[in-house]
């Protein structure tokens, strides 16, 4: 078996094992894909995605990890990737899904709320202001917050279904179920396969301690958790073994 899975580092391995790899050790699969990234947007995803079904065909199974929707993206003109990677002594190799700035030669940027101009403004060698007016008035608009994901899903809906390969999601942040009937999207949920409730949610319930009081990922044993008491039912319904 093939399987793909793709989201934010929190299904990253930066901070420790994730629940992707702790799928990977469990189901043991023939090969697998690893699309994730950190920082990223669920739009930046699509292109990454489209890229890795161009490639491989014959992906048995894709898992989805939704982030937060309140990331905002963005195309990017005047920066040089090259040059950004360098300061993490990394060597940039533009036709790897995991970069976080480009896409087959297209450049993003990824807004988060916690985005400052200082980094853009090292990106494009400028001197603008504009994190304060994008953070508290176009990532928090409903719009950004609780209409846009539905607009992301159907497009991710129909590019798997292009590449005939079955996916399913589950949210990191939102319970996505819940919000599609707040804003009249929930017959559309109704035909994707998407995961109850959110692993926000069920960490909490839970009380699952995050890596400190700063960094608000989880290690190794903490994804265990995430992955065998969450996550791993909703998978396996989905895998013909």
């Amino acid at each position: 078996m093939k399987i793909a899975f793709t989201g934010c580092s929190h299904s990253t391995s930066t901070y420790g094992k994730s629940w992707a790899m702790h799928l990977v050790d469990d189901l043991k699969p023939e090969r697998f894909f690893d699309v994730t990234v950190s920082g990223v947007s669920n739009e930046m995803l699509i292109e990454k995605v489209k890229k890795t079904l161009e490639e491989n065909k014959d992906i048995d199974l894709f898992i989805f990890q939704l982030t937060d929707p309140s990331r905002m993206l963005f195309g990017l003109d005047g920066n040089n990737p090259i040059e950004e990677y360098k300061k993490y002594d990394f060597d940039f190799i533009p036709e790897k899904t995991v970069c976080h700035r480009t896409t087959n030669g297209v450049n993003y940027y990824n807004f988060l709320i916690s985005s400052k101009d200082d980094e853009l403004n090292e990106l494009l060698n400028t001197n603008y202001k504009i994190a304060d007016i994008i953070r508290n008035h176009f990532c928090i608009s409903d719009y950004n917050l609780k209409i846009k994901i539905f607009h992301t899903l159907m497009c991710l809906k129909t590019l798997f279904e292009n590449y005939k390969t079955k996916v399913i999601f589950f949210s990191w942040f939102v319970d996505l179920i819940d919000l599609s009937k707040e804003v009249r999207y929930h017959d559309f949920i109704k035909e994707i396969d998407l995961l109850d409730g959110c692993v926000m949610n069920f960490i909490k319930k839970n009380n699952i301690k995050q890596i400190s009081e700063y960094n608000n990922h989880f290690g190794t044993d903490e994804h265990k958790i995430i992955y065998n008491e969450y996550l791993k039912n909703f998978i396996f319904k989905h895998i013909n073994i």
